[in-house]
């Protein structure tokens, strides 16, 4: 990791962890709350249970995509 990046974990609907690094100027302040955080992804496919969504960066185990439980979606 560089010093200009940060660590991201997102946990899949089936429990799993996906890991990586992408810049800290990715990661922006949601809700107006600081510990709120959220990363700019696109929206593959979505119904109102779960979201398909593809990652800004290679997860370290091996995914580019995600499948994300619909309530963890925010819309900039």
């Amino acid at each position: 990791m560089f010093e200009d990046e940060v660590a991201i974990c997102i946990t899949t609907t089936d429990g799993n962890v996906l890991s990586f690094f992408i810049p800290s100027d990715f990661v922006r302040s949601f809700g107006g709350r600081p510990e709120e955080k959220a990363i700019p992804v696109d929206i593959v496919d979505r119904n109102g249970q779960v979201g398909v969504v593809a990652l800004p960066r290679r997860s370290f185990e091996g995914s580019t995509v995600a499948t994300v439980p619909a309530h963890a979606l925010r819309f900039a």
